[in-house]
């Protein structure tokens, strides 16, 4: 349920620079680990630039009919799993360090 929820997101909008904003609050995903996909556990987290969407698998009042709950957050910047620490860094650490040291 949660991969056909996953499917249906719209795509991510391009990164901001830390040095546009006063302040800058960012959210990085990590990857889920194969041991906790062995133990069942599923990928709820999505991102899409900039906000993150945490799918709640839950059953309706009925207790038999599955439904997924969709709470969305939003940062001013989200880097998913697949994001490089190299990308977070490009947008949010160097604009800064620029503006310390220049």
């Amino acid at each position: 349920m949660v991969e056909v929820e996953k499917k249906k997101l719209p795509k991510s909008k391009l990164h901001v620079m830390a040095d546009s904003m006063k302040i800058s609050v960012v959210f990085k995903k990590r990857p889920i680990f194969a041991h906790e996909l062995s133990e069942g556990e599923l990928d709820v987290v999505s991102v899409i630039q900039p906000k993150i969407i945490v799918h709640d698998c839950k059953y309706k009042v009925d207790g038999v009919t599955k439904t997924i709950e969709n709470t969305e957050f939003k940062f001013d910047n989200s880097f998913g799993e697949n994001e490089s620490n190299e990308e977070l860094y490009f947008f949010q650490v160097r604009p800064i360090l620029d503006l310390i040291f220049n």
